[in-house]
């Protein structure tokens, strides 16, 4: 897995949405299924933002996390 350093260099690296998908996609072994693909894309993209919310300082304390969560 990459580190947050290492994956900040690779977002900079890939210039388009459209390259990083096609990499992405031709990483999956041969025998994937489609679902199997469009979970990996998914996920990829959950930690972009996740990243990109990090180094933007839209975060909040594992404190304020279980706060929300008893309050459901």
């Amino acid at each position: 897995m990459l580190d947050m350093e290492s994956a900040r260099i690779h977002r900079t690296i890939m210039a388009t949405a459209k390259e990083q998908i096609t990499q992405l996609v031709q990483q999956q072994p041969n025998v994937s299924s489609y679902d199997e693909i469009i979970r990996e894309l998914a996920f990829h993209r959950m930690i972009e933002r996740g990243l990109k919310d990090s180094e933007e300082g839209r975060t909040i304390s594992n404190e304020e996390m279980e706060a929300r969560i008893n309050t459901c």
